[in-house]
């Protein structure tokens, strides 16, 4: 079965350049995370300020650890004034059929 979560940011407009530094050194630690199998960062072709990460974790155990690593002590606080809200998380696994 797949574990997959998807994370959904919008950054300001006016701080794209800022966010893609901020976002580069925080996606080395999270490509390292133990249970990390895959991240993708994507960008709206049309939309620059619209992010997708995709996320692929080999269980929801380790999804959950690092989302909780993220919210203590591997939280980045500097993400917070470079988004317009909260960013909208999905998780997602196939289902066989």
């Amino acid at each position: 079965m797949a574990h997959v979560a998807i994370v959904e940011f919008r950054i300001v407009p006016e701080k794209v350049e800022e966010a893609k530094a901020v976002f580069a050194e925080m996606l080395k630690t999270s490509r390292a995370f133990d249970g990390c199998e895959r991240l993708d960062w994507l960008v709206d072709r049309d939309d620059p300020a619209n992010w997708t990460l995709y996320e692929e974790w080999s269980s929801w155990e380790a999804e959950q650890a690092y989302r909780d690593f993220r919210a203590g002590e591997g939280a980045v606080p500097e993400i917070g004034p470079l988004l317009t809200g909260p960013p909208r998380l999905v998780r997602l696994e196939t289902i066989p059929f």
